[in-house]
């Protein structure tokens, strides 16, 4: 399988997930119960529908701080062929969080596995939406008003922020692994304002040694419970998620890492 991108953001509702109390789901559903659910086109996955509208995906993006109103969702993980059509979609849940590789599984004949989020709406316009997809905040405008001047999304666009592909350090889960690089995670944040373009996902969830800060096997987890009180041992839980540059630093020293909803800055370690 030629599966050449896989990036995949969770929701902002994932703020609220907590072993004692609902479910990650039922977090989610209730904080999207009021907007509008959107569908992607089955045969053109540079387009989708909202209130029976349908939309084109432009090139044209814009920053988090130029998003209107939330207003809509897609919220599916797809898997594309070479001509945009999809080949199969699964809601973006905690399942599929935990399982990407179960998607290329199921359709070995994707060329490309593409994430879709939220819909905003445009603030101060109301000739365009907003859609979040692969990292991006992308530009949509309805069918009828596509221009032949308009670059239509281009999901075949394989280019990567920075070479390599950063990865949790099997022996240290507050450290960074990117090429030959050993990025550690500090204490200091990164504000919204701070972030710089868009690198990469990780999309992890690693429960980890307080100590040692190694990751636990899925035996260890098994057999403790979640305080460590049966081993006397403390553990962290870190949900990894995207990792930007940060403004004014350059991206081999250092890199904004989002943690548990929060930015923090990770460095490279001399």
């Amino acid at each position: 399988m030629k599966c050449r991108r896989v990036r995949l953001l969770l929701l902002a509702a994932m703020a609220c997930f907590s072993f004692s109390g609902c479910s990650l789901q039922e977090k989610i559903n209730d904080y999207a119960s009021d907007k509008e659910e959107c569908y992607l086109n089955e045969e053109n996955v540079t387009q989708f529908s909202y209130k029976e509208n349908n939309y084109t995906i432009l090139e044209d993006t814009v920053s988090n701080d130029e998003l209107g109103e939330w207003i809509g969702y897609i919220r599916q993980l797809t898997a594309v062929d070479e001509e945009g059509k999809l080949l199969l979609q699964e809601n973006i849940e905690p399942a599929a969080f935990l399982n990407l590789a179960d998607l290329g599984d199921k359709a070995p004949d994707a060329a490309y596995i593409i994430p879709f989020l939220n819909v905003y709406a445009a603030p101060n316009a109301d000739n365009y939406l907003i859609v979040e997809v692969n990292g991006e905040y992308h530009k949509a405008v309805s069918n009828a008003n596509v221009k032949g001047t308009d670059s239509v999304f281009d999901f075949k666009n394989t280019e990567e922020a920075m070479s390599g592909k950063f990865k949790i350090n099997p022996q240290n889960a507050t450290q960074l692994l990117c090429n030959s690089t050993v990025y550690q995670v500090t204490s200091e944040t990164v504000s919204n304002s701070e972030l710089g373009n868009y690198i990469d996902i990780l999309a992890e969830t690693i429960i980890f040694d307080a100590e040692t800060k190694i990751p636990l096997s899925k035996e260890e987890l098994r057999k403790l419970d979640w305080q460590g009180e049966s081993a006397k041992q403390q553990r962290e839980q870190w949900i990894y998620k995207d990792i930007y540059e940060i403004q004014g630093t350059d991206k081999t020293e250092a890199v904004a890492v989002q943690i548990n909803d929060h930015y923090y800055m990770a460095e490279k370690r001399q």
